[in-house]
Parts: structure tokens; C-alpha cells; sequence
């Protein structure tokens, strides 16, 4: 049965509370699960970036914060569409008032709907809100999954995006002769990543049909609230509006 609390299922459960006893204090906190901790987990790439709770990485964090702030976008929206949805913030967004959420992904057991990103069985203005987090940068042709995003929003509607960015690149990079998993890691940060985007991803998503509002909000929150959530100033969210 689902849900049923199995021996393999308790000891899970055993073993996340005794990691959150050895690492409990209020050095940083997760604003998703709100619980706290002497620092979070180390991700294989980087110190101090996983909540021992709920799992949340640091845009998981970064967007959840940046909701909250602006609590208009979930009140207006009606509807929303999330992609590759994480389960720290599916948690969340189920219990918002009058949201109808839905999940998606191409994979069937990860979502509600099984979608191509790129060819969406949607009809024209099917959802209020969209939230497509870390998915562009897997997708071969990014610009046609833009292109349907814009379609599938109502008119007046938003669209949250977010992608791993270089900071340090005018233009995003990409180079389909780059195949080999080691050379896509190298090139890409991940082997499953067939582009490392720069802030000029503004424009593709302009040209797809957004308003496109780059929010560099891990600034906006200080330093000291910045180290305290364990958010990073490369984590930028892309509020892409479909205007009326």
C-alpha cells in the first residue's frame, strides 16, 4: 500500500532523525520545512547546500523565499503547472489556498502529467502560473520549450524560471559536438547538461513572448540572511510575465 510504513521505510526514517540530532543548532535555517541546523549537507559539489529535513537545495530555498515575499503571484494565479516538481516544494505549494497545482515531467513517475517541455499537449492559456526550475538546461531545444511555456500561460499570467548561470559569460554556451558525458560535465557542470546558460537567457525567453524581469534576489536579501538560508548570489530567477 502506499504510504505503508514498511521496515525499509523506518529505518529511513530512523536514520534522517539521528542526522538531524547530530546536526541540530540555528547557524542556518530552511525557510521551506523551517526547521534548523548547525550547517546543511554537503552536495557532491559543494559545502553546506542540502536541508537535512526536507532536502531543499539552495534555489529551492531562494524561490520559496522570493513566494513568500511576493505572495500576489500564488494568490492571483488561479492554476500552476509545475515542472520536474521537487518534493520539498510540492509540500508547500499543495496547501496554498485556491491553487490548483499540478505536477509534470517526461518522466511518467515523477508527475501528474507525462509532457514533452517541447511539444506540450496543452491547450493555448491552459495554466495561470508555471514554474519550470533547472529543466531548460537538459533540453535539446530549449527556445521550442520557451515557445510553449508562452503558449500554455494565460494571458496575464507568469512564468518562473530559473537555470544554472555563469555569471561570468555575455552569452550562454552551447556546442552540440559536445557528446561525451565527461566533456558535457566539463563544459556544462553536469553530464546531463547540454548548455550553460548566461543572463542572456532574458532574451531567448523574450523572444519566446515574455515580459522578462531578471531578479537577482539572493542581493536583495543582505548577506547575513543570504548565509543564514545558505543561498548563492549565481541562483537568479528569471519572472517571465505573459502580458494581457
Amino acid at each position: 500500500m502506499p504510504g505503508a510504513m514498511t521496515p525499509a521505510r523506518v529505518a529511513r526514517g530512523m536514520r534522517l532523525r539521528m542526522r538531524m540530532l547530530r546536526h541540530r543548532g540555528d547557524a542556518v535555517v530552511c525557510p521551506i520545512c523551517s526547521h534548523g541546523f548547525s550547517c546543511f549537507r554537503d552536495d557532491w559539489n559543494r559545502p553546506n547546500a542540502i536541508c537535512w529535513r526536507c532536502g531543499s537545495h539552495e534555489r529551492h530555498r531562494l524561490l520559496w523565499l522570493y513566494l513568500e515575499r511576493h505572495p500576489q503571484l500564488l494568490a492571483e494565479a488561479g492554476s500552476l503547472l509545475h515542472f520536474a516538481p521537487e518534493w520539498c516544494l510540492e509540500q508547500r505549494l499543495r496547501r496554498t489556498p485556491d491553487l490548483r497545482y499540478v505536477t509534470a515531467d517526461i518522466d511518467p513517475a515523477k508527475g501528474e502529467l507525462q509532457l514533452d517541455i517541447t511539444h506540450l499537449a496543452l491547450s493555448d492559456g491552459s495554466f495561470g502560473a508555471i514554474l519550470c526550475s533547472h529543466v531548460l538546461e537538459h533540453v535539446e531545444d530549449d527556445r521550442a520549450a520557451m515557445r510553449e511555456l508562452s503558449r500554455v500561460v494565460a494571458l496575464g499570467g507568469w512564468a518562473i524560471v530559473m537555470v544554472p548561470l555563469d555569471l561570468g559569460r555575455e552569452t550562454t554556451h552551447e556546442d552540440p559536438s559536445i557528446r561525451a558525458p565527461a566533456d558535457r560535465e566539463r563544459a556544462f557542470l553536469q553530464s546531463d547538461h547540454v548548455r550553460l546558460y548566461a543572463p542572456d537567457i532574458a532574451d531567448r525567453l523574450g523572444e519566446a513572448g515574455f515580459d522578462v524581469a531578471r531578479e537577482q534576489f539572493t542581493r536583495t536579501l543582505g548577506p547575513e540572511l543570504a548565509a543564514r538560508y545558505a543561498c548563492i548570489v549565481e541562483d537568479e530567477i528569471f519572472l517571465c510575465r505573459k502580458q494581457a
